[in-house]
Order: structure tokens, then sequence, then C-alpha cells
């Protein structure tokens, strides 16, 4: 008599051995990848609350320094004279060759370093503001009330220059540390060359605060 062998039949309820280890494998991967995509949003999602862009800008008044503050997270540059935030600086009553000069203590009163500092400047198109230089130093201590003077070292951060659509880097300013101030004094010239039409004209300068978290992100 002739044995037969039967073929096994597969319980259509319980997967083969094999498949079942495929399918396994395969819902791993996808639970690998999905907590992998889970990781870059929330590393992306940190990186950009650290990142926020801001700014501010800052008034200086004809008698006394004014001042804004600019935030994002834990991360603060602020001037710190009033702390408003949207506000301009007048430039009048300039004659040729004439000067004035106003104060800005600039101040890291977050929680974190400051990579770098700029300060942005633009003008609202009138002659006067259009022939304005500027000049900006810094004192280790802060400046005489009447700007004159310093007790300390100064240094200068920024030769003469245009005021209109300026961009001003602060190396080694000391607001890039948490809870220091950068003294600085900003000096207004029209000069002398300047046309008689220039003179006595009234104009609008903005200055704003701009941080750097780290490189190549703007606060």
């Amino acid at each position: 008599m002739t044995e037969q062998h039967s073929t096994p039949q597969t319980d259509p309820l319980r997967p083969v051995k094999g498949h079942a280890v495929a399918r396994h494998t395969q819902r791993g991967s996808m639970t690998h990848r999905s907590l992998f995509r889970a990781g870059l949003a929330l590393i992306a999602a940190v990186a950009l609350a650290l990142g926020v862009g801001v700014g501010a800008s800052a008034l200086f008044g004809d008698n006394a320094s004014r001042g804004a503050g600019v935030g994002a997270g834990k991360v603060v540059a602020a001037f710190t004279a009033t702390g408003a935030t949207t506000v301009n600086v007048s430039v009048s009553g300039l004659v040729p060759g004439g000067t004035a000069r106003r104060l800005l203590d600039l101040s890291n009163v977050g929680t974190i370093a400051i990579a770098a500092l700029q300060l942005q400047t633009s003008a609202d198109g009138t002659s006067s503001s259009d022939w304005v230089q500027l000049t900006l130093e810094r004192c280790s201590q802060p400046w005489s009330s009447d700007a004159s003077t310093c007790a300390g070292s100064v240094t200068t951060v920024s030769n003469e220059r245009p005021i209109a659509a300026a961009r001003i880097n602060l190396p080694g300013s000391p607001a890039l540390a948490v809870g220091a101030t950068d003294h600085l004094r900003l000096t207004l010239r029209l000069p002398e060359s300047s046309p008689i039409d220039a003179q006595g004209s009234a104009g609008t300068v903005s200055i704003t605060a701009i941080g750097v978290q780290r490189t190549g992100r703007q606060l």
C-alpha cells in the first residue's frame, strides 16, 4: 500500500510564523520611524522656541535718554531707560558742523547669553536725516549725565557713518552676558558740507536692537 502524506492545513485565523515575524519587523520599523520623526519635530520645536526673531526701537529725547526692550523666551536684550517698544529718534535743530549726543544703556536682562548684538537704524527720508552722521562709542563705566566724559576706558564701536539705514555690529559688548550692561554713547553730527536746506529741518530715525542667540538664528 502506498503511504500518502497529507499537507498540513494552515489555520486561517493564525498567521504563518514567517509572515508574523515580517509584520512584527515592519511594525517595529514603522514605530522606530515614527519615534524618529517625533524626535525631530521636538528638536525643531525647541529650536524654534529659542530662536524667535524680535526687535525694538528706541527714542532719545533732546534732554534725556529713552529706551526700549526686546525679548524672546528667556533671551532678552533691552535698552534700560524706559522699556518702550516702538519709539523714534528725533533729529532736529542741528546746524552744519553741530553735534548732539545721546546715551544708550543696553542690557541683557534675560537668562541666556547672547551670541551677537547689532543696532539697526532707519530714517524717514527727510533731508536732515539723510545728511546726519553717526558715531558710536562705549565706556567701560557709565557715562557722565551730560554724556561728555567717561571715568573708565572709551572704545570706538563704529566710526562716523550715515545714520540712514545703517547696521552697526557691537563686538565684545558686555551685554552679551546675562545681567551685564553696555554703556554706549551715540553722537549725531551734521557735516559742514551739508546743503543749506538741511539746516533746521526735522527728521525721524528709528534705532532697533537686534540680538543673535547662535550662529544663523536671529532673535
